[in-house]
């Protein structure tokens, strides 16, 4: 808070669809203090599915700003909007458009503190994130947030970020809504029987998540004599290919396609393990796994991205090479053949998750920077 009332603290994202870095858009939304800040949300599309979310939580969210590639009336938009809202700090949320055209923005509609939230390292064809035309911005840009300390040495080493800038602040789960609780019903509701172990994979339907790869451990772990269902919690261009690759490995039985879901905690109360199956290029600290951390679960997980600093070898799960279903299934297998170990594996990450990974601390993390930022002359 300033001495003229709460901080006015622009995010600035593509669209609110559902993915990770929106979501924890959503979440820091949710926890800002609002007698101190102001939050105002600019995507430069279309609101997207948790637009109403953002509207719910009384945010002035503004969209469509953008009608194509190369419409430069975005600028003066966002400058109108930096100006009318008494905006002191802008926060782009992740690369590409918004980064550009939400710092040039706020520099020239006289914000105090520009920063940006970036949310992974490479992209899906595993070129750098930071465009050319990004980069230029960078003496103008008072913080970068990396959201895992692997991720802030790559942003550091590999795009160009100066140390001097870069805050981490890992993503952060609201415990509260994540606590395992409904099992029975939910369970009831997605008819598991009693003796299935539900392995719960909650990701967009795109080639680099590997659903792939998960499903042909799967099918080692059914071929094992072990009674698992899994339960795909989303949607997305490969969702044709996942229902032949279903097909093709005699699935059908053992795989539930539940689509984009609203509920998604209720999923996971349901769940006895959880997994993610991504390749290299895309992760850095997922939510779905904070999430099923959150609810209880151990975890299976490719070693990608920052996923090391969230699952311990053999404390709160097991980590794999990406593409080796062989090993996937082993550690599955591993998992599902103990139940003591299950339960052990999955009350550490619940507190591994509630301790240091807790809404709260990501929040008060941000509200720091941003304090920070709003303090500085012009």
């Amino acid at each position: 808070m300033t001495a003229s009332g709460p901080i006015g603290v622009l995010f600035v994202n593509t669209d609110l669809r559902v993915g990770g870095q929106e979501r924890v858009l959503v979440e820091v939304l949710r926890g800002l203090d609002r007698t101190r800040f102001r939050p105002v949300v600019a995507c430069l599309k279309e609101e997207g599915e948790l637009g109403p979310q953002v509207r719910a939580l009384g945010v002035p969210l503004h969209a469509r700003l953008l009608s194509h590639k190369l419409d430069l009336r975005v600028l003066p938009r966002l400058i109108g909007l930096v100006r009318r809202e008494r905006i002191e700090v802008v926060c782009t949320v992740g690369c590409g458009d918004k980064m550009f055209w939400g710092r040039l923005a706020g520099w020239l509609g006289g914000a105090k503190g520009l920063c940006c939230e970036i949310h992974k390292t490479l992209d899906a064809e595993g070129r750098r994130v930071i465009e050319p035309m990004n980069r230029l911005l960078t003496p103008l840009t008072d913080a970068f947030i990396a959201v895992a300390r692997g991720a802030a040495d790559y942003l550091a080493q590999h795009e160009g970020v100066p140390r001097r800038k870069l805050v981490v602040i890992e993503n952060g789960v609201d415990v509260e809504r994540f606590n395992g609780a409904g099992r029975a019903a939910m369970r009831a509701e997605l008819a598991l029987r009693d003796d299935e172990l539900a392995l719960v994979h909650v990701a967009v339907f795109r080639p680099e998540k590997g659903h792939a790869v998960l499903l042909r451990a799967v099918r080692r772990v059914v071929d094992a004599g072990v009674a698992v269902r899994l339960l795909l919690v989303g949607d997305g261009p490969e969702r044709l290919t996942i229902e032949r690759t279903v097909a093709e490995l005699g699935l059908g039985e053992r795989v539930s396609l539940l689509g984009r879901r609203s509920d998604v905690e209720r999923v996971l109360a349901a769940g006895d393990i959880a997994v993610l199956s991504s390749h290299d290029r895309v992760e850095t600290f997922p939510m779905s796994l904070l999430e099923a951390m959150a609810s209880g679960l151990p975890v299976v997980a490719t070693r990608v991205g920052s996923v090391a600093e969230m699952v311990a070898e053999g404390e709160n799960g097991y980590l794999v090479a990406p593409g080796d279903d062989a090993a996937f299934a082993a550690a599955l297998l591993r998992i599902c053949s103990d139940s003591a170990l299950r339960g052990e594996l999955g009350r550490r990450s619940s507190a591994r998750a509630r301790e240091e990974f807790p809404r709260q601390r990501m929040v008060a993390a941000r509200e720091a920077l941003f304090e920070r930022l709003a303090s500085r002359t012009t």
